[in-house]
Order: structure tokens, then sequence, then C-alpha cells
């Protein structure tokens, strides 16, 4: 009855660490590889950013567009932001 408690134990230990490499103290790999954007993608959010919040708060763009614009300007900023983060080497 011990040795099958053992073995079990080990089986579920075996299978934990090949699905969960963070349990064994390995860093997680990312599903996805992030690109870097290019700088023209941060200065058209940027822009986008300052132009269509001062056209909103002067009163040329309407509030529900301007919210909508600039939105959209800072989810690219956002994005620009997260592409030029660094990645680690696993050395």
């Amino acid at each position: 009855m011990k040795k099958r408690a053992a073995a079990a134990k080990r089986t579920l230990k075996a299978k934990i660490s090949e699905i969960s490499p963070v349990l064994n103290g390995e860093p997680a790999e990312s599903a996805f590889n992030i690109e870097p954007l290019p700088a023209t993608f941060t200065l058209i959010s940027i822009l986008g950013l300052i132009i269509t919040t001062v056209f909103t708060v002067s009163g040329r763009l309407d509030l529900s567009w301007g919210v909508a614009f600039d939105l959209v300007f800072g989810l690219m900023f956002v994005a620009s932001m997260i592409s030029i983060t660094p990645k680690f080497s696993k050395d």
C-alpha cells in the first residue's frame, strides 16, 4: 500500500512538472512573441492624443467622438510602450 502511494506521488509530481514549469522554479514561456512597433506608430499615437484632446476641449470635435478617438490613440500608445519592453534571454 505504501509503495503504491509513493509511486502515485512520483507519477503525480512528474505530470505536474510536465504541465507547469513554473512550479519547478523555471520562468514560464510566453505564448506569443511581441514584435517591436515602428517609431512612427508611437509618434502618430502621441500626436493623435494631443490633437484629439485639444479639438475636443476647444469644442471643435463632439465629446463622444473625442473620447472615442482618445481611446483609440491611447490604446495605440499603450501597445507601442508594451512593444518596447525588453525581453530577457533564459541564459
